[in-house]
C-alpha cells in the first residue's frame, strides 16, 4: 500500500507544480551587483552665492558620489523588457539642506511625484524632459508646502532650482524594472522571473555598457558594473 499512496503524493504534487507554472508562479531569482568606477575623483565644493544663511558658505557637488573603494552611488540598473509587477514606491523629492533628497529615484511612468521643501528659503523645483522642454516649475516660498505633478511619459526628468544654481536632481520615469545604486555602489533587485536579460545603466555624468545575464529560479545573479 505504502508505493501507491507515494505515487499518489508525487502526482499530486507534479500536478501543483504544472498549476503554478501555468498560472505564473514560479519562483524568482535576484539580481544583485555593485557599480564602481576605477579611479576615485577629488571632492568637489561649490562655494555658495546666496541664502548663506540656510546653505552654508560652501557646498559639496554630489554629481559624482564615489565611496573610498570606488562604490558610485546614483546609477540606474534596468532591465528592458521587465514590466514592474507591483508598483515601486511613489516618488517623492524634497528641497533640504539646498539639496534635493533623493538627488536621484525612478518612478513609473503615470505616477504622481510628490514635492515639499523643508529649507527656510525660496526654491523652485523646476523640470526638464529628456527634450530640453520644461514638464513643470514649481515655487515653494516656504517649508511645508506639497504639491503633486505627473509624470506622465518615460523618460530621464532633471530637475533645478531656478535660486541655486547647484542643486540637481534626477527622475528616472520608466516602466521598466530598475533600481538606485546605494552610497556604496550595491543594488539589488528581487523577485525577478528566471530568462535572460540584457542590463543598462544610466549615471548623470559616467557611461557603461550593458550586459546579458541569465537568472535562475531561486538564484542570485551578480551583475557588477565598470563605469567610466
Amino acid at each position: 500500500m505504502r508505493r501507491p499512496l507515494a505515487a499518489a503524493i508525487a502526482g499530486c504534487l507534479a500536478v501543483a507544480g504544472l498549476t503554478a507554472l501555468v498560472r505564473g508562479e514560479q519562483q524568482g531569482g535576484t539580481l544583485a551587483g555593485r557599480v564602481t568606477v576605477d579611479t576615485v575623483p577629488a571632492r568637489v565644493m561649490v562655494e555658495v552665492d546666496t541664502d548663506q544663511a540656510v546653505c552654508g558658505n560652501e557646498i559639496e557637488d554630489q554629481a559624482t558620489l564615489v565611496d573610498p573603494s570606488g562604490g558610485v552611488a546614483n546609477a540606474v540598473v534596468l532591465v528592458p523588457g521587465l514590466e514592474w509587477s507591483a508598483d515601486p514606491p511613489a516618488p517623492s523629492i524634497n528641497n533640504a539642506g539646498c539639496f534635493f533628497v533623493p538627488r536621484v529615484q525612478v518612478a513609473r511612468t503615470r505616477s504622481q511625484l510628490a514635492i515639499t521643501s523643508e529649507d527656510d528659503t525660496l526654491h523652485s523645483t523646476h523640470a526638464y524632459d529628456d527634450r530640453q522642454r520644461t514638464l513643470f516649475n514649481i515655487a515653494l516660498p516656504f517649508p511645508g508646502l506639497n504639491v503633486n505633478r505627473p509624470l506622465r511619459r518615460p523618460g530621464v526628468v532633471r530637475i533645478e532650482c531656478d535660486s541655486h544654481g547647484w542643486m540637481r536632481g534626477w527622475i528616472y520615469v520608466t516602466n521598466d524594472v530598475a533600481a538606485v545604486t546605494a552610497a556604496d555602489g550595491r543594488f539589488e533587485i528581487a523577485d525577478v522571473p528566471p530568462g535572460t536579460y540584457e542590463l543598462s545603466i544610466w549615471h548623470e555624468r559616467y557611461e557603461g555598457d550593458a550586459q546579458t545575464v541569465t537568472v535562475t529560479a531561486g538564484g542570485v545573479t551578480e551583475a557588477d558594473f565598470t563605469l567610466r
